[in-house]
Protein backbone atom coordinates (compact mmCIF):
# COMPACT_ATOMS: atom_id res chain seq x y z
CA UNK A 1 0.00 0.00 0.00
CA UNK A 2 2.76 2.09 0.88
CA UNK A 3 4.64 1.56 -2.20
CA UNK A 4 1.14 2.18 -4.37
CA UNK A 5 1.08 5.57 -2.43
CA UNK A 6 4.59 6.81 -3.27
CA UNK A 7 4.50 5.50 -6.92
CA UNK A 8 0.97 7.84 -7.27
CA UNK A 9 2.91 10.54 -5.75
CA UNK A 10 5.77 10.45 -8.25
CA UNK A 11 3.23 10.41 -10.93
CA UNK A 12 1.62 13.58 -10.13
CA UNK A 13 4.89 15.21 -9.81
CA UNK A 14 5.84 14.37 -13.45
CA UNK A 15 2.25 15.58 -14.70
CA UNK A 16 2.94 18.70 -12.99
CA UNK A 17 6.31 18.79 -14.43
CA UNK A 18 5.24 18.34 -18.37
CA UNK A 19 2.08 20.65 -17.93
CA UNK A 20 4.72 23.21 -16.72
CA UNK A 21 6.87 22.27 -19.57
CA UNK A 22 4.38 22.40 -22.16
CA UNK A 23 2.84 25.86 -20.67
CA UNK A 24 5.85 27.87 -20.96
CA UNK A 25 6.67 26.53 -24.41
CA UNK A 26 3.09 27.31 -25.53
CA UNK A 27 3.66 31.01 -23.82
CA UNK A 28 7.21 31.33 -25.50
CA UNK A 29 5.75 30.01 -28.55
CA UNK A 30 2.72 32.36 -28.36
CA UNK A 31 5.42 35.49 -28.05
CA UNK A 32 7.33 34.46 -31.02
CA UNK A 33 4.51 34.26 -33.11
CA UNK A 34 2.90 37.82 -32.04
CA UNK A 35 6.70 39.15 -32.87
CA UNK A 36 6.69 37.54 -35.72
CA UNK A 37 3.49 38.58 -36.92
CA UNK A 38 4.44 42.49 -36.41
CA UNK A 39 7.77 42.17 -38.14
CA UNK A 40 5.75 40.59 -41.02
CA UNK A 41 2.88 42.99 -41.23
CA UNK A 42 5.51 45.29 -40.66
CA UNK A 43 7.37 44.12 -43.50
CA UNK A 44 4.60 43.21 -45.36
CA UNK A 45 3.55 47.23 -45.05
CA UNK A 46 6.76 48.55 -46.60
CA UNK A 47 6.71 46.04 -49.04
CA UNK A 48 3.21 47.62 -50.09
CA UNK A 49 4.79 51.33 -50.15
CA UNK A 50 7.65 49.95 -52.32
CA UNK A 51 5.47 49.04 -54.83
CA UNK A 52 3.16 52.23 -54.34
CA UNK A 53 6.19 54.14 -54.49
CA UNK A 54 7.24 52.26 -57.34
CA UNK A 55 3.60 52.70 -59.70
CA UNK A 56 4.05 56.09 -59.04
CA UNK A 57 7.52 56.92 -60.30
CA UNK A 58 6.33 54.38 -63.39
CA UNK A 59 3.66 56.80 -64.17
CA UNK A 60 5.15 60.27 -63.37
CA UNK A 61 7.85 59.61 -65.26
CA UNK A 62 7.37 61.06 -68.84
CA UNK A 63 9.66 59.13 -70.75
CA UNK A 64 8.43 55.85 -69.88
CA UNK A 65 4.68 56.89 -71.30
CA UNK A 66 3.16 56.75 -74.60
CA UNK A 67 3.29 60.38 -76.27
CA UNK A 68 -0.13 59.72 -78.19
CA UNK A 69 -1.79 62.20 -80.32
CA UNK A 70 -5.39 62.54 -81.43
CA UNK A 71 -6.62 60.96 -84.24
CA UNK A 72 -8.41 63.11 -86.61
CA UNK A 73 -11.74 62.05 -88.33
CA UNK A 74 -10.67 62.84 -91.38
CA UNK A 75 -7.33 60.34 -90.72
CA UNK A 76 -9.55 57.86 -89.10
CA UNK A 77 -11.76 57.89 -92.45
CA UNK A 78 -8.57 57.88 -94.67
CA UNK A 79 -6.99 54.75 -92.52
CA UNK A 80 -10.16 52.90 -93.13
CA UNK A 81 -10.55 53.41 -96.77
CA UNK A 82 -6.66 52.12 -97.36
CA UNK A 83 -7.13 48.58 -94.97
CA UNK A 84 -10.45 48.19 -97.13
CA UNK A 85 -8.43 48.75 -100.71
CA UNK A 86 -6.12 46.59 -98.95
CA UNK A 87 -8.50 43.50 -97.54
CA UNK A 88 -9.86 43.66 -101.28
CA UNK A 89 -7.11 42.88 -102.75
CA UNK A 90 -5.67 40.19 -100.17
CA UNK A 91 -8.95 38.35 -99.31
CA UNK A 92 -9.14 35.54 -101.61
CA UNK A 93 -5.58 34.49 -100.95
CA UNK A 94 -6.20 34.35 -97.33
CA UNK A 95 -9.63 32.76 -97.93
CA UNK A 96 -7.72 29.80 -99.78
CA UNK A 97 -4.98 29.72 -97.72
CA UNK A 98 -4.28 26.81 -94.56
CA UNK A 99 -4.71 28.87 -91.39
CA UNK A 100 -4.23 25.85 -88.94
CA UNK A 101 -6.71 26.06 -85.76
CA UNK A 102 -9.05 29.13 -86.23
CA UNK A 103 -8.52 30.14 -82.75
CA UNK A 104 -5.04 30.46 -83.45
CA UNK A 105 -4.25 30.98 -86.72
CA UNK A 106 -1.02 30.74 -88.32
CA UNK A 107 -0.07 31.25 -91.96
CA UNK A 108 2.67 29.68 -94.11
CA UNK A 109 5.28 31.98 -94.67
CA UNK A 110 4.44 31.72 -98.59
CA UNK A 111 0.86 32.52 -98.06
CA UNK A 112 2.28 35.87 -95.99
CA UNK A 113 4.73 36.18 -99.24
CA UNK A 114 1.59 36.08 -101.75
CA UNK A 115 -0.24 38.36 -99.83
CA UNK A 116 2.48 41.19 -99.88
CA UNK A 117 2.87 40.65 -103.49
CA UNK A 118 -0.83 41.55 -104.11
CA UNK A 119 -0.41 44.73 -101.82
CA UNK A 120 2.52 45.59 -103.47
CA UNK A 121 0.77 45.50 -106.69
CA UNK A 122 -1.39 48.47 -105.55
CA UNK A 123 1.88 50.58 -105.73
CA UNK A 124 2.24 50.53 -101.84
CA UNK A 125 5.29 49.41 -99.77
CA UNK A 126 4.45 46.14 -98.00
CA UNK A 127 6.85 44.19 -95.84
CA UNK A 128 6.30 40.46 -93.44
CA UNK A 129 6.99 40.40 -90.10
CA UNK A 130 9.00 37.73 -89.98
CA UNK A 131 12.32 39.81 -91.55
CA UNK A 132 13.21 36.44 -93.69
CA UNK A 133 11.48 38.95 -96.96
CA UNK A 134 12.17 41.88 -98.60
CA UNK A 135 10.10 45.32 -98.33
CA UNK A 136 8.58 45.70 -101.88
CA UNK A 137 8.11 49.08 -103.03
CA UNK A 138 10.82 50.50 -100.10
CA UNK A 139 12.24 53.32 -102.62
CA UNK A 140 9.94 56.12 -101.12
CA UNK A 141 9.94 54.61 -97.71
CA UNK A 142 13.68 55.13 -97.79
CA UNK A 143 13.93 58.38 -99.42
CA UNK A 144 11.75 60.19 -96.60
CA UNK A 145 13.34 58.10 -93.91
CA UNK A 146 16.93 59.62 -95.23
CA UNK A 147 15.17 63.16 -95.29
CA UNK A 148 14.13 62.46 -91.83
CA UNK A 149 17.17 62.04 -90.68
CA UNK A 150 18.56 64.98 -92.14
CA UNK A 151 16.14 67.14 -90.31
CA UNK A 152 13.69 67.81 -93.28
CA UNK A 153 9.78 67.36 -92.75
CA UNK A 154 9.10 64.19 -94.95
CA UNK A 155 5.56 61.61 -94.73
CA UNK A 156 5.76 58.08 -96.02
CA UNK A 157 3.61 54.92 -95.10
CA UNK A 158 3.98 51.61 -95.08
CA UNK A 159 2.34 47.59 -94.35
CA UNK A 160 3.23 45.00 -93.03
CA UNK A 161 1.79 41.18 -92.80
CA UNK A 162 2.08 38.75 -90.53
CA UNK A 163 1.64 35.15 -90.36
CA UNK A 164 -1.04 35.43 -87.34
CA UNK A 165 -2.99 37.12 -90.61
CA UNK A 166 -2.89 40.40 -89.15
CA UNK A 167 -2.70 43.32 -92.02
CA UNK A 168 -0.83 46.64 -90.10
CA UNK A 169 -0.45 49.96 -91.34
CA UNK A 170 2.29 52.54 -90.53
CA UNK A 171 2.17 55.89 -91.47
CA UNK A 172 5.32 57.86 -90.90
CA UNK A 173 5.57 61.80 -90.13
CA UNK A 174 8.29 63.77 -89.46
CA UNK A 175 9.20 67.29 -88.36
CA UNK A 176 12.50 68.69 -86.92
CA UNK A 177 14.03 64.83 -86.35
CA UNK A 178 10.90 63.92 -84.24
CA UNK A 179 8.99 61.25 -85.66
CA UNK A 180 5.04 60.57 -85.62
CA UNK A 181 3.87 57.07 -86.13
CA UNK A 182 -0.12 56.58 -87.33
CA UNK A 183 -0.49 52.98 -86.53
CA UNK A 184 -4.23 50.79 -87.34
CA UNK A 185 -4.08 46.93 -86.57
CA UNK A 186 -6.61 44.73 -88.96
CA UNK A 187 -7.67 41.28 -89.17
CA UNK A 188 -10.14 39.35 -91.25
CA UNK A 189 -13.06 37.81 -89.05
CA UNK A 190 -15.02 34.48 -90.02
CA UNK A 191 -17.19 36.58 -92.85
CA UNK A 192 -13.71 37.78 -94.61
CA UNK A 193 -14.40 41.23 -93.70
CA UNK A 194 -10.99 43.31 -92.81
CA UNK A 195 -12.12 44.71 -89.21
CA UNK A 196 -9.59 47.15 -87.79
CA UNK A 197 -8.61 46.02 -84.28
CA UNK A 198 -6.82 49.20 -83.13
CA UNK A 199 -5.65 51.88 -84.34
CA UNK A 200 -3.36 55.03 -82.38
CA UNK A 201 -1.06 57.81 -83.24
CA UNK A 202 1.76 58.96 -80.96
CA UNK A 203 5.33 60.67 -80.95
CA UNK A 204 8.57 58.23 -80.75
CA UNK A 205 10.79 58.45 -77.61
CA UNK A 206 13.44 57.51 -79.72
CA UNK A 207 14.29 56.36 -83.33
CA UNK A 208 16.59 55.73 -86.39
CA UNK A 209 17.51 55.00 -89.39
CA UNK A 210 20.66 52.89 -89.67
CA UNK A 211 23.18 52.67 -92.62
CA UNK A 212 22.29 48.85 -92.91
CA UNK A 213 18.70 50.08 -93.89
CA UNK A 214 16.91 49.25 -90.47
CA UNK A 215 14.02 51.95 -89.16
CA UNK A 216 14.16 51.36 -85.51
CA UNK A 217 12.00 53.39 -83.28
CA UNK A 218 11.48 53.14 -79.62
CA UNK A 219 7.51 53.36 -78.67
CA UNK A 220 8.64 55.17 -75.07
CA UNK A 221 11.63 54.15 -73.05
CA UNK A 222 12.01 50.50 -72.42
CA UNK A 223 12.31 49.33 -68.61
CA UNK A 224 13.70 46.12 -69.49
CA UNK A 225 13.63 43.01 -72.30
CA UNK A 226 9.90 42.21 -71.16
CA UNK A 227 8.29 45.45 -71.21
CA UNK A 228 10.45 46.24 -74.92
CA UNK A 229 9.20 48.82 -76.66
CA UNK A 230 11.13 48.53 -79.93
CA UNK A 231 9.93 48.07 -83.23
CA UNK A 232 12.18 47.05 -86.38
CA UNK A 233 11.75 47.34 -89.81
CA UNK A 234 14.01 46.56 -92.68
CA UNK A 235 13.57 49.08 -95.19
CA UNK A 236 16.37 48.25 -97.89
CA UNK A 237 16.43 45.43 -99.16
CA UNK A 238 19.05 41.96 -98.71
CA UNK A 239 20.91 40.85 -101.89
CA UNK A 240 18.84 37.79 -102.61
CA UNK A 241 21.36 35.32 -102.72
CA UNK A 242 22.08 36.32 -99.04
CA UNK A 243 18.22 36.17 -98.40
CA UNK A 244 17.87 32.86 -99.70
CA UNK A 245 20.84 31.53 -97.95
CA UNK A 246 20.47 33.17 -94.90
CA UNK A 247 16.71 31.40 -95.10
CA UNK A 248 17.62 28.33 -95.86
CA UNK A 249 20.74 27.39 -93.34
CA UNK A 250 21.28 30.12 -90.87
CA UNK A 251 17.95 31.45 -89.52
CA UNK A 252 16.59 28.09 -89.18
CA UNK A 253 19.57 27.07 -86.73
CA UNK A 254 20.55 30.66 -85.52
CA UNK A 255 21.43 31.20 -81.68
CA UNK A 256 18.94 29.41 -79.37
CA UNK A 257 19.87 26.19 -77.66
CA UNK A 258 23.33 25.05 -79.29
CA UNK A 259 26.56 26.58 -79.80
CA UNK A 260 26.96 26.29 -83.61
CA UNK A 261 27.30 30.31 -84.57
CA UNK A 262 28.55 30.57 -80.81
CA UNK A 263 32.32 29.16 -80.62
CA UNK A 264 34.69 29.32 -83.51
CA UNK A 265 35.67 25.86 -85.08
CA UNK A 266 36.81 24.47 -88.21
CA UNK A 267 37.48 20.61 -89.55
CA UNK A 268 40.47 20.27 -87.65
CA UNK A 269 38.34 21.17 -83.82
CA UNK A 270 34.66 19.56 -84.65
CA UNK A 271 35.07 18.81 -80.78
CA UNK A 272 33.72 22.18 -80.04
CA UNK A 273 30.25 21.76 -81.90
CA UNK A 274 27.22 20.26 -79.70
CA UNK A 275 26.13 17.71 -82.34
CA UNK A 276 23.16 16.58 -80.31
CA UNK A 277 21.63 19.81 -79.71
CA UNK A 278 22.38 20.73 -83.61
CA UNK A 279 20.09 17.41 -84.30
CA UNK A 280 16.86 18.80 -83.96
CA UNK A 281 17.58 22.21 -85.96
CA UNK A 282 19.34 20.17 -89.09
CA UNK A 283 16.53 17.68 -88.84
CA UNK A 284 14.30 20.37 -90.10
CA UNK A 285 16.47 21.79 -92.85
CA UNK A 286 17.01 18.19 -94.56
CA UNK A 287 12.89 17.03 -94.36
CA UNK A 288 11.51 20.76 -94.03
CA UNK A 289 9.93 19.38 -90.61
CA UNK A 290 10.01 18.73 -86.89
CA UNK A 291 11.48 15.77 -85.49
CA UNK A 292 8.09 13.28 -84.43
CA UNK A 293 9.48 12.87 -80.49
CA UNK A 294 6.07 10.49 -80.51
CA UNK A 295 9.05 8.25 -82.73
CA UNK A 296 11.73 8.61 -80.18
CA UNK A 297 12.77 6.82 -76.88
CA UNK A 298 16.04 7.67 -74.85
CA UNK A 299 17.76 8.47 -78.29
CA UNK A 300 18.12 8.80 -82.03
CA UNK A 301 18.97 5.90 -83.86
CA UNK A 302 22.63 5.69 -85.33
CA UNK A 303 21.48 5.91 -88.89
CA UNK A 304 18.59 8.07 -88.54
CA UNK A 305 21.11 10.83 -86.33
CA UNK A 306 24.56 10.18 -88.69
CA UNK A 307 22.49 10.99 -91.97
CA UNK A 308 21.09 14.61 -90.36
CA UNK A 309 24.64 15.48 -89.00
CA UNK A 310 26.49 14.35 -91.90
CA UNK A 311 24.71 16.21 -94.48
CA UNK A 312 25.96 19.17 -93.22
CA UNK A 313 28.97 18.13 -91.62
CA UNK A 314 32.26 16.41 -93.86
CA UNK A 315 32.76 13.79 -90.61
CA UNK A 316 33.64 10.37 -90.42
CA UNK A 317 31.04 7.72 -88.87
CA UNK A 318 33.57 6.96 -86.30
CA UNK A 319 34.81 10.70 -85.47
CA UNK A 320 31.13 11.18 -84.85
CA UNK A 321 30.23 8.74 -82.30
CA UNK A 322 32.74 9.50 -80.34
CA UNK A 323 32.03 13.42 -80.36
CA UNK A 324 28.34 12.93 -79.72
CA UNK A 325 28.60 10.42 -77.21
CA UNK A 326 27.30 7.19 -78.87
CA UNK A 327 26.13 4.25 -77.04
CA UNK A 328 27.62 1.29 -78.48
CA UNK A 329 25.04 -0.96 -76.36
CA UNK A 330 21.61 0.40 -76.97
CA UNK A 331 22.48 1.34 -80.68
CA UNK A 332 21.81 4.91 -79.75
CA UNK A 333 22.92 8.70 -79.93
CA UNK A 334 21.75 10.39 -76.87
CA UNK A 335 19.27 13.25 -77.22
CA UNK A 336 16.41 14.92 -75.80
CA UNK A 337 13.78 17.67 -77.22
CA UNK A 338 13.81 21.12 -76.05
CA UNK A 339 11.15 21.45 -73.40
CA UNK A 340 10.08 24.26 -71.18
CA UNK A 341 11.87 22.41 -68.29
CA UNK A 342 15.68 21.69 -69.86
CA UNK A 343 16.35 24.81 -70.92
CA UNK A 344 16.27 28.89 -69.32
CA UNK A 345 14.11 31.23 -71.59
CA UNK A 346 15.65 34.04 -73.18
CA UNK A 347 15.03 36.59 -75.48
CA UNK A 348 17.54 35.57 -78.50
CA UNK A 349 18.87 38.31 -81.48
CA UNK A 350 17.85 36.77 -85.02
CA UNK A 351 20.82 36.03 -87.80
CA UNK A 352 20.65 38.23 -90.82
CA UNK A 353 23.29 37.20 -93.56
CA UNK A 354 24.43 40.46 -95.01
CA UNK A 355 27.12 39.72 -97.32
CA UNK A 356 27.92 36.63 -99.51
CA UNK A 357 31.72 36.11 -100.67
CA UNK A 358 32.35 33.48 -103.51
CA UNK A 359 35.48 32.45 -103.15
CA UNK A 360 36.15 30.83 -106.19
CA UNK A 361 36.80 27.26 -104.80
CA UNK A 362 33.26 25.98 -104.25
CA UNK A 363 32.73 27.60 -101.42
CA UNK A 364 31.06 30.72 -100.20
CA UNK A 365 31.69 32.97 -97.08
CA UNK A 366 28.79 33.97 -95.39
CA UNK A 367 28.71 37.32 -93.22
CA UNK A 368 26.34 37.74 -90.81
CA UNK A 369 25.49 39.99 -87.74
CA UNK A 370 22.49 39.26 -84.83
CA UNK A 371 19.74 41.57 -84.73
CA UNK A 372 18.67 41.82 -81.50
CA UNK A 373 15.43 43.52 -81.49
CA UNK A 374 14.89 43.88 -77.28
CA UNK A 375 18.40 45.75 -77.56
CA UNK A 376 17.48 48.15 -80.03
CA UNK A 377 20.45 46.83 -82.19
CA UNK A 378 21.10 45.92 -85.92
CA UNK A 379 23.81 44.27 -85.45
CA UNK A 380 25.03 42.95 -81.55
CA UNK A 381 27.91 40.92 -82.84
CA UNK A 382 28.79 39.78 -86.22
CA UNK A 383 30.79 36.41 -87.53
CA UNK A 384 31.34 34.64 -90.12
CA UNK A 385 30.11 31.08 -91.52
CA UNK A 386 32.11 28.98 -94.79
CA UNK A 387 30.10 26.79 -96.44
CA UNK A 388 30.19 24.50 -99.20
CA UNK A 389 27.86 25.89 -102.41
CA UNK A 390 26.42 22.50 -102.95
CA UNK A 391 24.80 20.84 -100.26
CA UNK A 392 25.15 23.55 -97.39
CA UNK A 393 27.80 21.49 -96.06
CA UNK A 394 29.16 23.86 -93.22
CA UNK A 395 33.14 24.08 -93.34
CA UNK A 396 33.87 26.58 -90.63
CA UNK A 397 32.63 29.36 -88.71
CA UNK A 398 34.40 32.15 -86.73
CA UNK A 399 32.67 34.75 -84.27
CA UNK A 400 33.80 38.22 -83.89
CA UNK A 401 32.21 40.20 -81.04
CA UNK A 402 31.92 43.89 -81.58
CA UNK A 403 33.20 45.97 -78.34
Amino acid sequence: MKNRRIALIACAIVILIISGVIYIAGRLADSDADISAEEITEKGSQTENDIQKQQENYTSDPQIQVDHIDITEEERERIEGLMDSVGDCSRDIYAAADKGNLQNIVLAEATVHEMAGAVAAQGRAVTCGSYDFNMLNYEKTDECLRDAVNGKASETEFFQITTSGHIMYFGLESKQEDLVVTYANAAFNENLELHIQQMEKFKVYDWSYTEKGWLIWEKALSQNHEMDMHSFFRILPLDENCRQLGNEYIRPVSYFCNNLFLVDWDGNSLDKIEFNDLYEFLYKIKYGESVNTDDIQNGIGKEDFENVIRTFFDISAEELEKLAGYDFDKGLYPWEPIMAWNHVKQFQPFPEVVKCVDNQDGTYTLYVEAVFVEEGKDCSFHHTVTMRKEGGVCLAHIKEVEK
